[in-house]
């Protein structure tokens, strides 16, 4: 079996063809996986980030999410049949870091990290998906944003951002963003209503156009504590604040979201997907013998929404 897989702290990750082909074992399902993208989490596994957090059990095979289809289910899985059209993410240790989804098969616990695909999705598009669009659903849950609201989303051009911009405009709140120049169109079409310059001090930015503040804050960029209290300078008092990088401290009205792959939570998604309400925009794929250009590409590109994986 072809895999993308990192098999040591001192080797880059690489692609292997000489890979047991997994089977479905008790509860599980064996997915053969057509998509895929690259998300941050990826990039800080091949690195060797997370070697401190986490044990590591060689090879690990790199790939968060998948879309895919059903090929054999294991005893005592019930929810999903052999040719189902599946979609989810895997979480980048559960208990270790191993499994992932840049192969040809893997094998999913059925009862989690898996959903029907959305139907009128490809599956490049399906695969691209998952662990954006439920930390994008996650983290705006988190801010209760209601109509008439303001929100700073800072990253709005980025996968998560992407879809977050969205759904804060579904729910009826305007959206800042700071970003480059060239972003503007883009996030424009989005819904976002005021683009800001990305260089400089955000947050006097915000409030030199809403000086009591704004409602609420998405930082997708700080890893650090003080990151984000620079940005959530623009909150007015008693504005709330969410990131999925750990930034935002403790606190009233502070959330640090981890996205978790329930099957509610993959179905919301895929609701908002099929129907059109969400879209997912693919700014260029990338074979799995070409992952690693998509690993230094996430890295060094200014991106615009997801850079996809092409498994099949």
């Amino acid at each position: 079996m072809r895999a993308f897989t990192l098999s040591s702290f001192d080797s880059p990750p690489a692609l292997r063809d000489d890979l047991a082909a997994p089977t479905a074992a008790d509860g599980e399902v064996l997915v053969r996986v057509q998509g895929s993208s690259v998300n941050p989490a990826d990039a800080a596994i091949a690195s060797g980030m997370l070697k401190g957090m986490f044990a590591h059990e060689f090879p690990v095979l790199l790939g968060r999410d998948y879309a895919g289809v059903v090929e054999q289910v294991g005893p005592g899985a019930t929810r999903h049949s052999a040719g189902d059209e599946v979609f989810g993410f895997l979480r980048h240790a559960d208990p270790t870091v191993r499994a992932g989804t840049w192969a040809e098969q893997i094998v999913v616990p059925d009862g989690q990290s898996i959903a029907r695909k959305p139907a009128s999705l490809d599956f490049a598009t399906a695969g691209a998906a998952p662990l954006a669009g439920v930390t994008a659903l996650q983290c705006v849950d988190a801010l209760h944003v209601g109509h008439g609201d303001i929100v700073l989303i800072v990253g709005a051009t980025g996968g998560v951002g992407s879809l977050a911009v969205q759904l804060v405009v579904l729910a009826g709140a305007a959206v800042l963003a700071p970003a480059l120049p060239e972003d503007d169109e883009y996030l424009r079409e989005l819904g976002v209503s005021d683009v800001l310059e990305r260089d400089g001090d955000v947050a006097a930015a915000v409030r030199e156009r809403h000086p009591d503040g704004v409602d609420a804050l998405l930082d997708l960029v700080s890893n650090s504590p003080d990151g984000f209290d620079a940005h959530a300078a623009a909150l007015k008092a008693g504005g709330r604040g969410a990131t999925p990088l750990g930034a935002a401290g403790e606190g009233p009205g502070r959330s640090n979201i981890m996205a978790v792959p329930s099957p509610e939570n993959l179905d919301r998604l895929a609701r908002l997907l099929d129907g059109g309400t969400l879209k997912v925009s693919i700014m260029d794929s990338f074979g799995l013998e070409r992952a690693g250009d998509a690993l230094s590409a996430l890295g060094s590109t200014h991106t615009r929404g997801k850079l996809a994986i092409q498994i099949a």
